[in-house]
């Protein structure tokens, strides 16, 4: 899902037939334009223009009688002595965000497959972002150059982790299943509701925890152990399906689910030929985990 320089490279210096073509676009160096991955979503961001308008709406642009182009870029030249331009535009490659796979079916094994990914890392074709930024532009952040003061981050660490592993288990995946055929669409995913648990609320701890030990490995993920107070990862097949039964249980908790309903689910989830995890043994595990945590 991430590390695609790496891979793109590898299969760049390795190509032997003459009609293989070298990668499109790279993920960084935007000094290079014409390569970069980077500097596309950038321009591509800004021609959108979610900040010009965020800017817009709030100043009131509609009674100007200006273009929201004309509107924004004089009202900046006015606060700031510059128009809008690509480099006030916040990325959300720049920060730690959930992404999930597009193409899913609802015979997989998992339709769902979510993570967190590490900054710059960008994300073009399949794979779908859960936006990391909010906009609230203020009239003291107009004086700002860049406006980059006007992003706040919409996720703490912690709720990241919360709503990758509440994306990532049986309720979750039980719901979205019923909902596509090869691809998940904006609409249906956005439809497709989670509890809403922030710091404080009961298995709001419990979740980002056990969701950290499994995403949150690697050199990649270092500083985000860092940030997070130190989390010891999991990394051998058998306590990852430990940890991962754990989030599952407290899952159908946090959905409110009693015990006859979370057994309905667990029995009725479909069953692939070859399982890689959801065997019967881990299905009986969840059930288990379900009545220790009740």
């Amino acid at each position: 899902m991430y590390g695609g320089a790496q891979f793109y490279q590898f299969c760049y210096n390795n190509a032997v037939y003459d009609n293989i073509d070298g990668p499109k676009f790279w993920s960084v160096d935007e000094n290079k334009p014409e390569e970069s991955a980077q500097h596309r979503v950038r321009e591509k961001a800004f021609n959108s223009g979610t900040l010009k308008r965020a800017i817009y709406d709030e100043f009131d642009g509609e009674e100007s009688n200006k273009s929201q182009k004309a509107f924004v870029n004089d009202l900046l030249e006015e606060k700031r002595g510059k128009p809008l331009s690509e480099s006030d535009i916040r990325l959300d490659c720049e920060e730690y965000r959930i992404v999930f796979r597009d193409i899913a079916r609802s015979s997989d094994e998992r339709t769902m497959i979510a993570s967190v990914i590490p900054p710059e890392i960008v994300c073009l074709d399949s794979v779908r972002t859960i936006k990391p930024f909010e906009i609230d532009v203020s009239e003291e952040v107009l004086n700002d150059v860049p406006l980059h003061s006007a992003y706040e981050r919409a996720f703490t660490d912690e709720e990241l982790f919360v709503l990758v592993g509440l994306l990532n288990s049986i309720p979750f995946d039980f719901l979205i299943r019923t909902k596509v055929n090869t691809h998940i669409p904006k609409y249906k995913f956005e439809e497709s509701q989670t509890p809403r648990l922030i710091e404080g609320d009961e298995w709001f701890d419990y979740i980002w925890t056990r969701a950290a030990r499994l995403n949150c490995y690697g050199d990649d993920f270092e500083q985000m152990r860092d940030r997070l107070g130190g989390v010891e990862p999991a990394t051998t097949m058998d306590e990852r399906r430990e940890v991962q039964a754990e989030l599952d249980a407290a899952a159908f908790h946090a959905y409110g689910l009693d015990r006859k309903q979370t057994a309905f689910v667990l029995e009725d989830f479909h069953r692939v030929q070859n399982p890689r995890l959801m065997d019967e043994n881990y299905f009986q595990s969840v059930l288990e985990k379900y009545d220790e945590l009740a």
